[in-house]
């Protein structure tokens, strides 16, 4: 099974549009959000999109329910902050990573076969004892002046991480 990760949207439709996109291509058949969507007007670009999207809050979502009520209908479903989510006899952890003593814990823990996070806008991917931590970077692309994802192939736990865009960051914006 290929389960599509991305994070940190920050309003990025454009961003949100372009990773669904390549997750349609890719044959995925999940999808795992890990916070800051930020506006619930991004559930539009889920309309008419097949997949199940589980999703968790981060630490930007002001509105949360708006974004649990319009991503429930258009299928995606929020877990709260903290997701535990079994897909294809793997247990996975779901969470923002706000805090990173307890994102450390979480992995720390071995409870989980992959953990997931975002906030920190950095894509990573490492092996922590039976624990694969998966971080897809941004869909923003502005923190880090990268927008990207990733793809979990749950048969292998190999992890695909996808450029989508290279973006000036907001400090190079800010010094112009």
């Amino acid at each position: 099974m290929l389960i599509g990760i991305m994070s940190d949207a920050h309003d990025s439709i454009q961003g949100v549009k372009d990773a669904l996109q390549v997750f349609s291509k890719k044959g995925v058949e999940m999808v795992l959000f890990a916070g800051d969507m930020i506006g619930s007007g991004n559930c539009y670009t889920f309309e008419g999109f097949k997949i199940p999207v589980k999703l968790v809050y981060g630490n930007n979502d002001g509105d949360r329910v708006g974004l649990a009520l319009e991503f429930a209908r258009v299928g995606g479903e929020y877990l709260g902050d903290f997701g535990e989510v079994d897909a294809d006899g793997l247990k996975i952890a779901l969470l923002h990573g706000t805090q990173e003593p307890l994102v450390k814990a979480v992995v720390a823990s071995q409870l989980y076969d992959v953990v997931v996070r975002g906030h920190n806008h950095c894509a990573e991917v490492t092996r922590h004892g039976k624990t694969l931590l998966v971080n897809p970077g941004e869909i923003w692309g502005h923190f880090t002046g990268l927008s990207s994802i990733a793809i979990l192939d749950t048969t292998d736990l190999h992890v695909e991480t996808i450029e989508l865009g290279r973006f000036k960051t907001f400090r190079e914006i800010i010094k112009e």
